[in-house]
């Protein structure tokens, strides 16, 4: 393979992990791979020991300073300028995935993630769930048998932006959560939708930067029954994110439906 260059393995490479996260490329979302320079990591000099022979040693000054790479995220757009500021896109956080550098840094900080008990007997049992699920941020949460009550609050306490629920389990809840969709404020800030496969059945949450908190039981089940949250292992973890990911591609939405006040008619007007 000498005879290509490496820029073209790259640009292949990366059409490759995108298509593998189902995300479909431009041409010039191929250009940019290939054309634009990544920034240059930061080298250290290394030096012979002359207490130990020819043994090298790193020393703590630099021989070359890393590169910003602000600039280089943005423009293979890998991140986003929005007014709060930098985030992650969803091909930025693909090849972040598929690098394995992601599931590296959830196991280093995964204490601060830690698995707690979730106990109908804790005064402040749904202060820790809220505390949770605020954490996820912009995340996902995957119910079957969530419930239109709940949605009042996860609408106003959290960030949450998608819930995925179970078409059978929510037969005949799905009308009433399109309702609540269609007339709650902010309503539109959440979107729900209904799977129909079978394989739907952990109850569980995906954060916005891919965290993954199991959950023992539906969310309606919290404060009456004894369950706890987890924090998976890396690679169960991410089996999880991507079966989620794949389930909501292929849900049907749940749509928003505002009632209508019923019309007046004479025989009602005659009455008054």
């Amino acid at each position: 393979m000498d005879h290509i260059s490496g820029h073209v393995l790259r640009a292949l490479w990366y059409l490759d992990s995108m298509a593998s996260q189902g995300i479909v490329l431009t041409r010039d979302d191929v250009n940019r791979i290939a054309t634009v320079t990544p920034p240059r990591d930061v080298i250290y000099r290394s030096f012979l020991n002359p207490l130990a022979g020819s043994e090298l040693f790193e020393s703590s000054v630099p021989s070359r300073r890393a590169q910003p790479v602000a600039n280089y995220l943005v423009n293979v757009d890998w991140a986003s300028e929005t007014p709060e500021g930098l985030k992650i896109t969803n091909k930025g956080r693909a090849v972040l995935r598929l690098s394995g550098a992601d599931e590296h840094e959830h196991a280093v900080h995964e204490p601060v993630v830690n698995d707690v008990a979730l106990s109908p007997d804790d005064p402040l049992v749904y202060t820790v769930l809220t505390r949770r699920l605020a954490a996820a941020g912009e995340g996902m949460l995957v119910d079957p048998y969530f419930k239109a009550e709940n949605l009042r609050w996860i609408i106003e306490a959290t960030s949450i932006k998608r819930i995925l629920i179970s078409k059978k389990a929510s037969a005949k809840e799905r009308p009433i959560i399109s309702v609540a969709l269609g007339t709650l404020p902010n309503g539109q800030n959440v979107e729900v939708r209904a799977t129909g496969d079978p394989n739907l059945h952990d109850r569980r949450i995906i954060s916005a930067d891919g965290y993954v908190q199991m959950i023992g039981t539906s969310i309606n089940g919290v404060g009456r029954h004894e369950t706890a949250m987890m924090s998976p292992e890396p690679a169960i973890a991410k089996a999880y994110r991507d079966s989620s990911e794949q389930l909501w591609k292929n849900a049907e939405k749940v749509e928003p439906r505002q009632l209508k006040a019923p019309v007046e008619t004479d025989e009602a007007s005659d009455r008054e």
